[in-house]
């Protein structure tokens, strides 16, 4: 960016272009990290550091035992992706980790529930990126960026998330079943938008405290859940990679000022799986949330 400009959440235009391939072509595309838990298979991309690859191991397609496990996030390059990423905007010329950035695992192993990742990576002027991944054994990811100066001048940045999803996926329709963008944002309360509600007004936008928000299909959904004291800056936005339209969810936090010899962090969960009641209740107690129990759309009657 330019200096002195605004930071900036990236966009999906900015970060994939339009193709099909099989699933494991995709995914031998970048280097990868293993998850593995008793809920959750599937690994995160090194290059870019997103968790891309996930499938909800005790769900499957149909009620077939032998039929394929819900794959919920699928990286770029497949027919559907839909993906979280986690970074830092920068206030002017500031070399940040981006989506071709390629980390490095400290250490090896899979994530599992007793084995967090730790990502690491080297701007080459004097900052130094980290971000360590732990996860439950349901489908909760606790995710913390570190930020270290080893340079001689203070740097601005603002942490942020996104949830991607690039093409329309097929919906239940039913009027009282929410599908598509949502969110609980604070003073604004409930936000719920259909695909074809966001693909009218293109960009909305919130600035708020003690919000979470994501995308949600009727069984499962990711969504990110920054720390309930966080000011937000907010947006469900769509855009188009060719003639394939993308709809993302995401968040600025206010910026961090890292003096020279000095770290910055931010913490964040990012909730990827199924909507089980007792699970999402457990969440919303567990992390003292804002109504995370409306993810779940109960209708009236």
């Amino acid at each position: 960016q330019a200096p002195g400009s605004a930071p900036q959440v990236p966009g999906a235009a900015q970060t994939a272009a339009p193709a099909s391939i099989p699933r494991a072509d995709a995914l031998a595309a970048s280097p990868r990290v293993a998850i593995d838990t008793p809920s959750l298979k599937g690994s995160i991309a090194l290059k870019g550091g997103r968790l891309d690859d996930l499938a909800l191991s005790k769900y499957r397609e149909t009620v077939d035992s032998n039929s394929p496990p819900i794959f919920l996030l699928s990286p770029t390059g497949t027919a559907d992706p839909f993906y979280a990423e986690f970074g830092w905007a920068a206030s002017g010329n500031v070399k940040v980790p981006g989506p071709d950035t390629v980390w490095k695992q400290d250490g090896t192993g899979a994530l599992s529930t007793t084995h967090p990742v730790t990502l690491t990576w080297d701007n080459g002027e004097g900052l130094t990126f980290r971000r360590v991944i732990s996860v439950d054994d349901k489908y909760m990811f606790n995710v913390r960026q570190e930020v270290v100066n080893k340079g001689s001048t203070p740097v601005t940045l603002s942490p942020y998330g996104l949830i991607s999803r690039h093409g329309t996926p097929q919906t239940m329709g039913y009027y009282i079943l929410h599908e598509g963008l949502v969110g609980d944002l604070g003073s604004e309360g409930l936000q719920e938008y259909t695909y074809k509600k966001i693909e009218e007004k293109k960009d909305v936008k919130f600035d708020v405290t003690n919000g979470w928000l994501g995308i949600t299909d009727k069984y499962w959904a990711a969504t990110l859940l920054p720390a309930t004291d966080a000011h937000l800056k907010a947006r469900f936005s769509t855009g188009e990679i060719g003639k394939t339209p993308t709809y993302q969810t995401d968040y600025l936090l206010d910026a961090k000022t890292v003096a020279p010899g000095a770290t910055a962090s931010s913490d964040t969960h990012l909730f990827a799986g199924a909507k089980e009641v007792h699970t999402v209740n457990a969440y919303n107690d567990q992390l003292k949330l804002n109504h995370f129990d409306l993810l779940i759309d109960w209708g009236w009657f």
